[in-house]
């Protein structure tokens, strides 16, 4: 009988993984999903047409759906139809240029059209007022903190924004008049598209100074502390030949007058030579996870560093990156919350970021602060809160495991401060943890050559392409939205 290492088989298994993942989970299909009024009104008729293939053809949704919606509500107060909206003003953000300069274009009223520039990495957010019928939270929607995971959130935003649109739609069709809401009362819906613009479109998880924002978001008190900390407090150094290897290479594509039988043979041997590399990273990976523990190689890697400018999990110098200073000001400047002045303290915040990565295949987890001990929230929180984290429990504590020290969430307590705001991160399952990690070595490793032939490992790590996985995803997406919206604090 012949006895196969364990790390072998995992090695094997693994490698079996991704060919299936890239054989069989394509997309099948392009969808014909027009932005005009009409197209949304008639067209959009699959919900393939939430999903973007590009970060271009996300934002362009996106923003197209905000111009739409403040022509429904110019023609709704020509017309006489009453709507639950009553404003929708829009923003841009470009995150290329300085902190000083970041309002590139900004639609502040509804008389005025959002500009598309499909070549700029830009944030944009669009700020609904919506009539209720009795007190209720504002919300902050945020997506692509993680760049190449935005698109999920994306969809998300762009399935709200539809289908307020549709609604609106039938309205003034039917010249009809909508029942709620004459209370007086509104609230403000935030969405952030795209907070990390650069990863999203050339599907990073990073940014383009390899920046992780979710580390990146420090309380000014703290820099000195954590820039200064042992690199090694929690095992990076001891992790680093594994996660920003030297010896591994990604592919490269020459060109050249090659024979049919040299470019054969040169296919086979680049393709050899990807394997080797996927392969000899998936061994170290299992080899440091036997030897350390999950759990252990997981915080050592997720709980940042900020000392290896091009490592992985990179957090930055200090100083927040353009992208966070952009959602800084669309949060109080724009929207008016106002939460780093704690101005107006009477209103409460409801923030949802969308991530994807961990967990289970499809299943979300909720990995939520502390809920504030405090009049403004009650325990009607904790019981709306407690029943979403009781369907996914059991992989609740496995996907935020490892996360004990991790500092600089884009939605933590400097943007987020208790008691007025409480956020969770919603982080969707793609890929067994050994691939995700996989993509995010080799990766960043190509990159840093100044190669991008690993880009599809991330690409397909945390935005899977089957039908199954969206439909799922931006249920759970849409669930988790919902709640927010109806959560009513007494």
């Amino acid at each position: 009988m012949i006895l196969i290492p364990i790390r072998h088989m995992f090695v094997v298994a693994a490698i079996a993984h991704i060919i299936w993942i890239y054989m069989l989970d394509t997309p099948k299909q392009v969808y014909f999903c027009p932005l005009n009024r009409e197209g949304l009104a008639k067209d959009w008729n699959d919900e393939n047409c939430y999903w973007s293939t590009s970060y271009a053809e996300a934002r362009e949704k996106f923003v197209s759906l905000g111009n739409r919606l403040r022509e429904q509500l110019i023609l709704s107060q020509d017309e006489n139809v009453f709507l639950d909206l009553v404003d929708v003003q829009s923003i841009t953000y470009d995150t290329a240029g300085n902190a000083e300069e970041y309002k590139l274009l900004q639609a502040i009223d509804a008389s005025t059209l959002q500009t598309i520039s499909p070549e700029k990495d830009t944030v944009d957010a669009i700020l609904l007022t919506m009539r209720v019928p009795d007190d209720r939270v504002d919300i902050i929607h945020s997506s692509g903190t993680h760049g190449v995971e935005g698109y999920l959130g994306s969809a998300v935003q762009i399935r709200f924004l539809h289908e307020l649109f549709l609604r609106n739609e039938a309205l003034l069709q039917n010249k009809g008049r909508q029942k709620a809401s004459e209370s007086g009362k509104v609230r403000k819906i935030l969405f952030i598209h795209a907070v990390n613009p650069f990863g999203m479109r050339h599907h990073r998880r990073t940014n383009e100074n390899n920046v992780d924002l979710n580390r990146n978001v420090l309380a000014p008190d703290r820099v000195k502390t954590v820039i200064e900390r042992d690199p090694n407090c929690f095992g990076y150094l001891d992790m680093d030949p594994l996660l920003n290897p030297i010896n591994v290479s990604p592919i490269s594509h020459q060109g050249g007058n090659n024979s049919p039988e040299q470019s054969s043979s040169n296919t086979i041997h680049a393709f050899m030579k990807e394997v080797w590399a996927i392969a000899s990273v998936i061994g170290s990976i299992v080899k440091v996870i036997t030897s350390t523990g999950y759990t252990n190689a997981k915080r050592a890697a997720v709980s940042a560093q900020y000392h290896k400018k091009a490592g992985v999990f990179y957090g930055g110098n200090g100083k927040w990156e353009n992208s966070i200073v952009a959602v800084q000001q669309a949060i109080d400047e724009f929207a008016g919350f106002g939460l780093s002045s704690n101005a107006d303290a009477q209103s409460k915040v409801f923030w949802i970021d969308v991530h994807t990565g961990l967990g289970k295949y499809g299943s979300y987890t909720l990995i939520e602060k502390e809920i504030p001990d405090s009049t403004l929230w009650n325990s009607q929180l904790n019981s709306v809160i407690a029943s979403l984290v009781e369907k996914q429990a059991s992989s609740s504590k496995a996907v935020s495991s490892g996360y004990e020290q991790t500092i600089g969430f884009v939605n933590g307590d400097v943007l987020c401060p208790s008691p007025r705001c409480f956020a969770v991160s919603q982080e969707f399952g793609t890929r067994p943890g050994v691939i995700v990690i996989l993509a995010l070595i080799l990766e960043n490793k190509g990159c840093n050559e100044g190669k991008h032939e690993f880009a599809y490992l991330t690409s397909n790590a945390f935005q899977p392409q089957r039908l199954s996985w969206r439909r799922t995803t931006l249920r759970g997406g849409n669930e988790m939205l919902l709640t927010a919206l109806n959560f009513q604090p007494r």
